[in-house]
């Protein structure tokens, strides 16, 4: 019971804590408005990779949202160098390259999170089985020094 309590006043804390982040981000989105406009347009596959990761890590976020990122960054410069206006914002959130940029970075995001586990496992089977067959190789030459006696293998015999 004191378990359940502490995760019902841990979730409790955390909507305290979403509502004055909320709050203290909005004087930020209000001043930076068409950087925020431009965010949204461009990180709209981190927000879908969001809702659609449902472990609690939320790894397909974070690998398709810093790939998301590193696309937008150029709008993002291209606005600020053409000074925040709503007019710049809206030019290059309707700009195919800016989104090709994006939006590509974020596709590449999604092929490193369904592509690399598989690689990865390979690779950890082949060495795993290398290294397995080096410490049988060990081993033999062990045995062939020192005899049976050093596989640490239990016969019946003893056991009786």
């Amino acid at each position: 019971m004191a378990g359940q309590a502490r995760q019902e006043k841990a979730k409790g804390g955390g909507t305290g804590k979403l509502v004055v982040t909320g709050l203290l981000m909005l004087p930020v989105v209000a001043v930076l408005l068409p950087s925020c406009i431009v965010l949204v347009v461009n990180m709209l596959p981190t927000i879908v990779a969001y809702v659609v990761d449902k472990t609690h890590e939320k790894y397909l976020a974070i690998t398709v949202g810093l790939l998301n990122a590193c696309g937008t960054l150029p709008a993002l410069a291209e606005l600020w160098s053409q000074g925040q206006s709503y007019n710049a914002a809206l030019d290059i959130s309707s700009n195919p390259l800016h989104w090709l940029m994006a939006y590509g970075a974020a596709a590449i995001g999604w092929v490193i999170y369904l592509g690399l586990p598989p690689i990865l496992g390979h690779y950890y089977g082949i060495t795993s089985q290398a290294r397995l067959l080096n410490h049988r190789r060990k081993q033999q030459v062990l045995v062939e020094g020192w005899g049976e006696e050093v596989r640490g293998e239990i016969t019946e015999a003893r056991d009786r």
